[in-house]
């Protein structure tokens, strides 16, 4: 019945429309045509630009919605909110905002410490702070995971190239997971059958020149405490990884002649704190033993980088020159809250003049529309007149 009086209303438009060429329109039957065809394109066309003026759902075919209507992916739908911006409520004021720097990562030396905290059990993994090369192009920070059927642990020490274009601050502020190099520099065992056993990876610091980083891997036990500690070395320009483990031998064997200690029988650890500042190619750590009450200095040794020449450097005290270069990222201070208003009078000026500016777009598009639709309506009636003048010429 709709389609019916559809088909009426607009056979009555084209029938009024008609009646502008009364002197040719009974006189041929191809100018009449001719003049039909035009009166019906017309219309669609003026169909055509109503529509366009209507909200997309308000004038929409049965196969225009079900086009709409289909599954799209998950590939079409990034496509479509890809350079979307997000609105943002410029009345929202956040008070205090903290602003960061940056400050020497290993300071005090040997302080830098990986904490498991318990929400590892239950996010299952942590990405732990990171430290920033001296020349401020990469960061470098730890994975852990958790297995929780075993109850331990696991590490990969991942690399992120920092973004050239920013300040420094920034640089570290950006930086994002996603950004990171897909195979880890260092990973320790991945063995998690073994209950209760926690291993972690910690970085200590960068070489002057930051093509080398020394990184510390602990093993230990949930209900035992720590069992040792390894010495890694990271050449990145090699993209090689070298545990060290001649160190802890070359400290073993020296007590074990000096003063007859056999360390299979007691706990003891190292504990790196950075690079010669006199070589870069030496590292420095320290030893203890835990053997009473106190902890016994058992001295300030080194190694190559390469893992050779272990050295005794002071059996009595730690004062050997260490090189301080990588960074990590600090809270600064609080912005004051007349800087923070400031900022959300501009934001909402701004959001204001970008509202306004869209109107105004908005505006020039409905009379662009409207202008080409009057130009495509005129084209199409001086077509139609100048192919009836044609026919009139015959």
């Amino acid at each position: 019945m709709f389609e019916t009086l559809a088909g009426a209303v607009m056979a009555a438009k084209i029938h009024f429309a008609q009646m502008k060429y009364p002197f040719v329109k009974k006189k041929d039957r191809v100018v009449a045509e001719t003049i039909y065809q035009n009166e019906v394109s017309k219309l669609e066309e003026t169909e055509k630009y109503e529509k366009s003026k209507m909200p997309e759902s308000g004038y929409m075919t049965v196969e225009e919605y079900e086009a709409k209507s289909r599954a799209k992916t998950k590939k079409d739908i990034q496509e479509e909110v890809k350079g979307v911006d997000i609105p943002k409520d410029s009345n929202m004021v956040y008070v205090p905002q903290k602003t960061f720097k940056l400050v020497k990562y290993n300071d005090p030396i040997g302080s830098p410490e990986l904490s498991l905290p318990r929400k590892l059990n239950f996010d299952r993994q942590i990405n732990a702070q990171g430290i920033i090369s001296g020349d401020k192009t990469m960061l470098v920070y730890p994975s852990v995971y958790y297995y929780a059927q075993s109850d331990c642990t696991s590490c990969d020490l991942f690399l992120i190239k920092l973004d050239p274009s920013l300040n420094d601050t920034d640089k570290v502020m950006k930086a994002n997971i996603i950004q990171k190099e897909l195979e880890p520099l260092i990973s320790t065992e991945k063995d998690v059958d073994t209950r209760f056993i926690f291993r972690t990876l910690t970085p200590i610091d960068f070489s002057v020149d930051n093509k080398k980083l020394i990184v510390k891997e602990k093993v230990g036990h949930r209900h035992d405490g720590i069992w040792k500690t390894d010495l890694w070395v990271y050449d990145f320009e090699q993209k090689k990884a070298t545990k060290l483990p001649q160190i802890r031998e070359a400290i073993v064997n020296y007590w074990a002649e000096t003063e007859g200690i056999d360390f299979d029988e007691n706990r003891w650890d190292i504990y790196p704190m950075g690079f010669d500042a006199n070589n870069d190619d030496r590292v420095i750590i320290c030893a203890y033993a835990y053997t009473g009450e106190a902890p016994k200095f058992l001295g300030t040794w080194s190694i190559d980088v390469e893992g050779n020449n272990s050295k005794l450097e002071d059996l009595s005290g730690s004062d050997v020159p260490i090189s301080v270069i990588g960074y990590r990222l600090a809270e600064d201070s609080v912005r004051d809250a007349s800087e923070v208003e400031f900022d959300a009078k501009l934001a909402e000026k701004r959001e204001k003049a970008k509202e306004k500016r869209t109107k105004d777009e908005e505006k020039f598009e409905k009379e662009l529309k409207k202008l080409e639709y009057k130009r495509k309506i005129q084209q199409m009636d001086m077509e139609t007149m100048f192919k009836i003048q044609q026919r009139m010429k015959k």
